[in-house]
């Protein structure tokens, strides 16, 4: 059988049948109980109009001829009816009833368990009754339409049940085997998203998920691949100068140059596995660990200073504007975020180039770094907060790429934001602003 119409009743879609086909045995009870009354009083009109039918013939058939009462039933004598002189009509009719019969008129009154019509008629001196005979059955003669109308209810709500079902189930059956496709790693599968109402909602949410899913597999796959390469080539250059230093009649100044490589790799792969972990720590953390109110001005001062060896070898000339700032936040980690701004507008500095820092406070503390070495394209600008990307393969010994994303993630853990201006030949300016209080919600732009 076709697995689309294999109905399993632990299903959404077999409960949905079930449910509809129970709703559609209510309402066949219910329409039964109406079919059953409409016909019993459909039948009953049948009967009270052949009664009469019957009954003006024998007022006609009076006037006309002298046979006693007896000869005349006997000619009116069918299967369906029967007609006799009621002994006791005082029995079953009122006076009144009795007064206008002898006018004339048809008095038809009801009798039995299921009622049934009885029409009475004044015949000279005898009331004549008509009756359906004895042998008429009611429900028999209701049963051929009653089931008709049950089955032809029945069948209708079947079969508009069974199309209700799958026509609801559709989009469930759907996410379903999406999902599905999903758990097997297939993140381009897409619903159609052009109903309307909660249904076609839970369609675009799905899509969006899906969507955001395929990109976290790729910058994971990214990521490893990133990894990967990061690490291969310290490792391949530590494997390399390892195999030169046993080679033999190596002289003391070339061991000494391959050690130097194979240390320097070393705390190439430290800083690499260190930045990878703190990155890491900084991503599962959702807020700052510890705040502290502190003097920003004099942080970033203080940050100058530490780095001083690496600036002073390239002859910096510094321009610092800063302004007395007092924020309340993680000092530990806005200590990264100067260390890692301050290290690339360094790195990426022409010997005797300048750099011009800013701290100032307007409703939020702002902290501008503006160097004039080599800049950026539109395209490097573009990916610079990306994991392990270097826009200046030359420079890549000098870092690992990932000084930018970490603090990027700093910035927006502290609720604040950060901008990038730059042109190539000309240099970089980098803007932060934060707040100077802790944020009521963590998140921020970047």
């Amino acid at each position: 059988m076709d697995k689309r119409f294999h109905i399993k009743p632990y299903t959404f879609r077999g409960k949905l049948l079930m449910f509809l086909l129970l709703s559609a045995l209510a309402a066949c009870t219910i329409s039964a109980a109406g079919s059953f009354m409409v016909n019993v009083a459909t039948i009953n009109d049948d009967l009270q109009a052949k009664e009469h039918e019957v009954a003006v013939y024998l007022l006609g058939l009076e006037q006309k001829t002298t046979l006693p009462t007896e000869d005349m039933l006997a000619v009116t004598a069918n299967d369906t009816l029967i007609a006799d002189i009621s002994e006791h009509p005082d029995w079953v009719l009122s006076d009144e009833q009795q007064a206008r019969m002898e006018q004339g008129e048809l008095i038809t009154t009801t009798s039995g368990f299921i009622p049934v019509p009885v029409t009475y008629v004044q015949l000279g001196d005898d009331v004549v009754s008509i009756r359906p005979s004895r042998d008429f059955n009611l429900i028999l003669s209701i049963l051929p339409r009653f089931a008709f109308t049950i089955l032809l209810t029945m069948v209708l709500f079947a079969l508009l049940s069974i199309l209700v079902s799958f026509t609801i189930s559709k989009p469930v059956t759907q996410l379903t085997q999406a999902t599905q496709q999903i758990k097997e790693g297939d993140f381009t599968v897409r619903l159609p998203d052009n109903k309307q109402g909660e249904v076609g909602e839970l369609m675009r949410s799905f899509n969006s998920m899906t969507e955001e899913l395929g990109k976290t597999a790729y910058l994971q796959k990214d990521f490893i691949s990133s990894i990967s390469h990061e690490f291969r080539t310290p490792i391949a250059s530590i494997k390399g100068f390892a195999r030169l230093l046993q080679m033999p009649g190596l002289d003391e100044s070339a061991r000494q140059e391959y050690v130097g490589m194979i240390a320097q790799e070393s705390e190439r792969l430290s800083n690499l596995s260190n930045t990878l972990l703190r990155l890491s720590a900084l991503e599962r953390q959702m807020a700052p660990a510890a705040l502290s109110a502190f003097r920003l001005d004099e942080q970033v001062r203080q940050v100058i200073l530490q780095l001083e060896p690496a600036w002073s070898a390239k002859e910096i000339d510094w321009q610092l504007n800063l302004d007395k700032v007092t924020i309340e936040s993680d000092a530990e980690l806005l200590i990264q975020v100067w260390i890692n701004l301050i290290q690339n507008a360094v790195k990426f500095s022409e010997k005797g180039g300048s750099i011009e820092i800013t701290v100032a406070q307007t409703d939020m503390a702002e902290f501008t770094i503006r160097d004039n070495g080599i800049g950026m394209s539109e395209e490097t600008m573009a990916r610079i907060f990306d994991r392990f990307y270097q826009g200046d393969p030359s420079r890549s010994k000098e870092g690992v790429g990932l000084g930018l994303c970490l603090v990027q993630r700093i910035v927006d853990m502290l609720g604040g934001q950060i901008r990038v201006q730059s042109t190539l030949g000309e240099g970089s300016t980098f803007r932060l602003r934060l707040p100077t209080t802790p944020p009521t919600h963590q998140g921020g732009q970047s």
